[in-house]
C-alpha cells in the first residue's frame, strides 16, 4: 500500500506523519528517518498492516520525499467492506418466581401434617 503525508516529526528510526488520506497521524517506523525534515511531502510504501494503538503505526518498505507537484496522484484503495456484525438471538428461560415459605397458605401440600405420606418401615 502506498499513503501520502506530511512529515511532523523526526525521532530515532521513525517519524511522525499527518496521512493526507485519512487526516490523521501515524508512526512509520523507518531506519532512514534522519533523511527527513518536519514539512516533507512524503509517499511511503509499506504492507498494508496498521497496529490499532495511538497513533498507529507501520512499517515502512520505502519512502520517497520531494515537492508535491512531481508526484503522481494514487489511484485510491478499493474500500474495505465487511460483513456486517450479527449478534446471535438471547434465549432467556421463562422466570416463574417460587412463592415465600414463611405463611402455611405457601408451603407445598407435603408439609401439611395432613397431607404426609404415611411412614414406611
Amino acid at each position: 500500500m502506498i499513503m501520502q503525508a506530511i512529515v511532523i516529526e523526526v525521532q530515532w528510526e521513525r517519524l511522525l506523519v499527518l496521512d493526507l488520506d485519512t487526516r490523521q497521524q501515524v508512526l512509520v517506523i523507518t531506519p532512514d528517518a534522519v533523511r527527513f525534515r518536519p514539512g516533507d511531502f512524503v509517499r511511503i510504501w509499506y504492507n498494508g498492516v496498521m497496529t490499532r494503538s495511538i497513533p498507529p503505526q507501520i512499517y515502512a518498505l520505502r519512502i520517497a520525499a520531494g515537492p508535491w507537484e512531481n508526484f503522481p496522484p494514487v489511484r485510491p484503495s478499493p474500500p474495505v467492506i465487511s460483513p456486517p456484525v450479527v449478534f446471535p438471538p438471547v434465549f432467556r428461560p421463562p422466570f416463574f418466581p417460587r412463592p415465600p415459605h414463611d405463611h402455611p397458605g405457601n408451603r407445598p401440600p407435603h408439609d401439611h401434617p395432613g397431607n404426609r405420606p404415611p411412614h414406611r418401615r
